[in-house]
């Protein structure tokens, strides 16, 4: 019971965040990053945890075709109508415990791990392990625990890393712990990289995370 609470408490966060509609327009450098880097042309792509859906369409406008998937029924709504595109589609649905048996080129996580708890990073990682094509990737970015905000706020009790702190939920990723269920999980590690200058945003540079896993 305590988890369906949690998750339905910052789903409601999520749902006024997005209804004030502060989030940037704008494509992320990581989502410029991995198409770049990891994605081709008429890759299939699942995003979890999409948000105001900016980098959905980033891929989707470069011809990838994309599964944007997040709990936020009305910004879904919204998108759905204004960003209509036959190679995009915005899914309601809990990324910790999908209803999808499509199999993907690659999964796209941006500022998604980090507000999940551990069970829920365990969740997404085994869907993703069985859900990626040979050779395809699990392209990450969060916050870990470097990270300027970690031990901000009030501790969540029976949590590891896990704050809140402006009344927003971060559980802040341990590296040595992902890396080993990522490798367990039949990733080949291609990138772990935790620097300033990934997403600089309203003056601020935090310290991120950005790990890519290649499916073996």
């Amino acid at each position: 019971m305590k988890n369906i609470f949690y998750k339905k408490k910052w789903k409601n966060y999520w749902e006024d965040y997005y209804k004030i509609d502060v989030a940037p327009k704008e494509s992320s450098l990581f989502a410029k990053f991995c198409l770049d880097n990891y994605l081709e042309e008429g890759n299939t792509v699942i995003e979890l945890g999409c948000g105001n859906g900016r980098d959905a369409l980033f891929f989707a406008l470069n011809n990838v075709k994309v599964k944007a998937v997040d709990q936020c029924e009305k910004e879904l709504s919204l998108l759905s109508k204004k960003a209509s595109l036959p190679n995009l589609e915005f899914v309601c649905d809990d990324f910790t415990n999908l209803n999808d048996d499509n199999v993907y080129d690659s999964v796209y996580s941006r500022f998604t791990l980090h507000s999940v708890d551990s069970c829920g990073e365990d969740n997404v990682i085994k869907w993703c392990s069985d859900h990626i094509k040979l050779g395809g990737y699990f392209l990450i970015e969060a916050r870990g625990q470097n990270n300027e905000l970690y031990g901000k706020g009030i501790a969540v009790k029976g949590e590891k890393n896990a704050f809140i702190y402006e009344k927003h939920y971060r559980r802040f990723i341990n590296l040595k712990i992902i890396k080993k269920k990522l490798k367990q999980s039949r990733f080949k590690l291609k990138l772990i990289e935790e620097s300033n200058g990934f997403s600089p945003y309203n003056g601020k540079d935090e310290k991120f995370l950005r790990i890519v896993g290649e499916k073996i």
